[in-house]
């Protein structure tokens, strides 16, 4: 069973903030949003997240990083099925609430 956004995110019903907004307009687990929808979000967050973070450390030792890890990026396009990537991407976003660093 999905959790409501409220279990992720600091949203009060009727604070009008933004977060309460998708929740009104979204429903409180996004079931008013189709896959696609959520998957562009999902990739809107991403590139903001990952954007801040080339910000922050620089772009030389961020395009560093890329490079240790790209064979590792070839390598889930060509081994892992579409349907793990989602489990991967879990898997990847709960490390990233508790990382340190």
């Amino acid at each position: 069973m999905t959790k409501p956004l409220g279990y992720y995110c600091a949203v009060t019903p009727g604070d009008g903030s933004f977060l309460d907004e998708l929740q009104e307009r979204y429903g409180s687990t996004f079931e008013n949003l189709t896959k696609l929808q959520k998957l562009y979000i999902l990739k809107l967050l991403t590139t903001n997240l990952l954007n801040a973070e080339v910000t922050t450390k620089g772009s030389m030792p961020a395009n560093q990083e890329v490079d240790e890890i790209a064979s590792t990026i070839q390598s889930i396009n060509q081994r892992l099925t579409i349907r793990e990537h989602l489990s991967l991407a879990d898997a990847i976003v709960n490390q990233l609430k508790h990382h340190r660093g």
